[in-house]
């Protein structure tokens, strides 16, 4: 089974290089399943029996020209180079956090993410695509959260509101006859957990990746 990690720097690892997924390969090595599972991706990175994966830091659902975190490359624009390479059974995607940071459209959040996912099923030819809930941030820590445009209570309110999208996509695409899966991982981890406001720390990371791996394995993918 070809699995895709694909999404932003809570895929990629960013200060902690493989991030969750460094988690999820070690619980698939104990559980003896390697052989069963191949990572698949342009990028390759962190201490993983198989560190291929698609993600990419700092890059939103679509490009951004402009934004109050300035512009940010789009994994949207990198889908016809993932798919010229890799053909995924399943996708587990985590996007959104940048788009909330730039609060870029976020009432249009739902329709850029709802093209994607159709797109990302569309490069897979069918399979299975979790979509992740994103986790809250903390603003009271401004290394990657502008104090001027966010306060605690308005980027909570951001998370949710994109979360909210998030579900009602997996809903009408499930409904629309497509396999498509909501992973709650905004519930697997809290603002305690965070290495810098944004990007979950070590603890985090493990709690994803398990989190991860115990969906895969109840879904019998493992």
């Amino acid at each position: 089974m070809k699995i895709m990690c694909m999404g932003d720097s809570m895929t990629d690892g960013f200060w902690l290089p493989g991030g969750y997924r460094t988690t999820l390969c070690r619980l698939i090595e104990q559980a003896g399943k390697q052989d069963k599972v191949e990572f698949v991706g342009i990028n390759h990175s962190g201490d993983c029996y198989n560190d291929a994966h698609c993600g990419f830091s700092s890059f939103s659902i679509e490009n951004i020209s402009e934004s109050v975190t300035g512009g940010r490359m789009g994994i949207a624009s990198m889908l016809d180079e993932i798919f010229k390479s890799c053909t995924p059974d399943v996708t587990l995607l985590q996007i959104g956090t940048n788009d909330v940071l730039s609060i870029y459209k976020p009432e249009d959040a739902g329709n850029r993410l709802m093209t994607l996912a159709r797109n990302i099923i569309l490069g897979m030819n069918g399979g299975t695509l979790y979509i992740a809930t994103i986790p809250y941030m903390d603003a009271n820590d401004d290394t990657f959260i502008p104090g001027e445009h966010f306060t605690c209570e308005s980027i909570d309110r951001l998370v949710d509101d994109f979360n909210a999208h998030i579900r009602l996509t997996v809903s009408y695409l499930k409904h629309e006859g497509y396999d498509v899966r909501l992973a709650d991982i905004n519930s697997v981890i809290d603002k305690t957990l965070l290495h810098d406001g944004v990007h979950p720390s070590e603890e985090g990371y493990e709690k994803i990746g398990r989190s991860w791996f115990e969906t895969l394995v109840k879904d019998k993918f493992l």
